[in-house]
């Protein structure tokens, strides 16, 4: 799901939870990121179902980016793979503590404790 259309679909439907997702770009060339959409889903959801966030996410600043834009999680895949092909388990486990290493240190950075604390206001914001 990359629009609000598509979760007013899914609610239809009837989708208990939505996963917004770009497919790791491989299906659309130009598409939006998932990161691009998933505070006006999240705004459309209005905590009628969970939300988590797919595609994109390298780093453990991109699963604070998307948790502080009110993704309830993130969907993990090529990081998690590179890990595995080079290092079997504990290689994709090492990825996975890296990256929660990293969403710690983040967390740090911006004086949040605990993850409930993670909200909007620690995001810097373009103005043209």
């Amino acid at each position: 799901i990359l629009s609000v259309d598509d979760a007013k679909l899914a609610f239809k439907y009837g989708a208990d939870g939505i996963v917004i997702s770009n497919h790791g770009g491989r299906q659309v060339d130009s598409e939006l990121s998932a990161i691009e959409c998933l505070k006006d889903i999240v705004e459309f959801v209005n905590g009628h179902c969970e939300v988590f966030a797919d595609s994109g996410i390298r780093t453990g600043t991109d699963v604070l980016k998307c948790l502080a834009l009110g993704a309830k999680g993130v969907l993990i895949g090529r990081p998690i793979l590179y890990g595995l092909a080079c290092g079997g388990h504990n290689g994709a486990e090492a990825v996975l503590n890296l990256l929660k290493q990293e969403s710690m240190y983040d967390m740090v950075s911006c004086s949040l404790k605990r993850i409930e604390q993670i909200n909007e206001r620690i995001l810097y914001k373009y103005r043209q």
